[in-house]
């Protein structure tokens, strides 16, 4: 039988989507919180099934939400998973700040060349509809939020 610490090393990579989230308890003690998930993991070469996991996160660090797709690891004869964040921006630290860097230099290279206006002038709004769906394209940030600042950007008009 796989551990945790075994799948993470020897398990397969899949998505999953994940069906529910909830805290397990609302009192803590310390930093940490525990969260149980229902996720539906999806191989590309098996059919998919269900896993529930539990999962300890700092309360300052970003957890999944319903719907959204995630990255796992899975043992395929017990069907054990656990998150594989490495590399996910969206919540491996070391990745957002390797992307965020990134985009500042790309930014740059553009403002040097005048494609880009510098920070302060604003963008034309067809401009910034094509940065959000850029933002949205790459994982940035989710569908929700594109549509949420889609239409403040829009009320903005």
């Amino acid at each position: 039988m796989f551990k945790k610490r075994q799948i993470r090393k020897n398990g397969l990579l899949a998505q999953a989507l994940v069906v529910s989230a909830g805290r397990r308890s609302h009192w803590t003690s310390n930093e940490y919180q525990k969260y149980d998930f229902v996720l539906e993991v999806r191989p590309e070469d098996r059919p998919p099934f269900r896993a529930t996991l539990r999962q300890q996160f700092s309360i300052m660090e970003r957890k999944p939400e319903e719907a959204e797709l995630v990255p796992v690891k899975y043992d395929p004869q017990t069907h054990e998973v656990v998150f594989h964040f490495d590399g996910d921006a969206r919540f491996d630290l070391e990745a957002m700040q390797a992307r965020t860097a990134r985009i500042r230099w790309e930014t740059l290279q553009r403002q040097e060349q005048g494609n880009v206006p510098p920070a302060g002038q604003g963008a034309s709004p067809v401009e910034a509809l094509e940065r959000l769906a850029r933002l949205r394209d790459s994982g940035a940030i989710t569908p929700e939020e594109f549509e949420r600042l889609k239409a403040k950007l829009m009320n903005g008009l």
